[in-house]
């Protein structure tokens, strides 16, 4: 599938707060969806092509610019419950003192710990990378957590068929995931409607 035309646009996408502190996060809905990967992973790209909107989520061209967790509300019909998009500061490759740097971890640490009902949480990492110790301690956070995740391999579209397939097997294997990776190009689309669907599923399980 390398043009999605199956979903439109969701009905309404709007940007709800940037939060500094746990104190700032907005009073949970029903489902919340959270946005995890390095600061180059692609995660503003993701958000934008998976609601269908150009920009909503800012996407900038130096790693490391999401210093807060910026939380959106999404709703795909009129109809459909709304739920919560909460993008998360990246790691790695951030341009930035140390101890800002910490405060942005506290800061993540913060809202996986706290209690927010049907959560997914999504990691996004670029498909043509190893997992690395970040990865490997961030998978291991989640399920210590007991906060359902999926992994995403973005930039799909960087690849051939094949080379994809040996990367999400590599990825999979290195992170003993229980299920291969979802793939995604925020370029072509691809990927974007596996990814609604499994949202979806999970937004409807609880």
């Amino acid at each position: 599938m390398s043009q999605t035309k199956d979903t439109p646009p969701a009905y309404s996408a709007d940007f709800v707060v940037s939060a500094a502190a746990f104190k700032q996060f907005p009073e949970p809905l029903d489902f919340e969806v959270a946005l995890l990967g390095r600061s180059n992973s692609g995660k503003s790209s993701l958000l934008n092509r998976f609601i269908g909107r150009k920009s909503l989520a800012r996407v900038s061209g130096t790693p490391g610019r999401t210093r807060l967790i910026n939380f959106f509300k999404i709703a795909w019909t009129k109809e459909e419950a709304p739920f919560y998009v909460a993008d998360l500061p990246g790691y790695g490759f951030a341009a930035a003192p140390k101890d800002m740097v910490a405060g942005w971890q506290e800061l993540v640490n913060s809202y996986l710990k706290a209690k927010r009902p049907n959560r997914l949480a999504l990691l996004l990492m670029d498909i043509r990378r190893d997992p690395q110790i970040e990865e490997k301690n961030l998978v291991q956070w989640l399920k210590d957590l007991a906060i359902d995740f999926r992994l995403v391999a973005t930039k799909a579209d960087k690849l051939n068929s094949s080379a994809r397939s040996k990367r999400l097997k590599i990825i999979q294997k290195d992170l003993q995931l229980p299920e291969p990776p979802l793939m995604f190009s925020a370029l072509s689309g691809e990927g974007r409607e596996v990814l609604i669907s499994a949202l979806r599923q999970k937004a409807q399980s609880d």
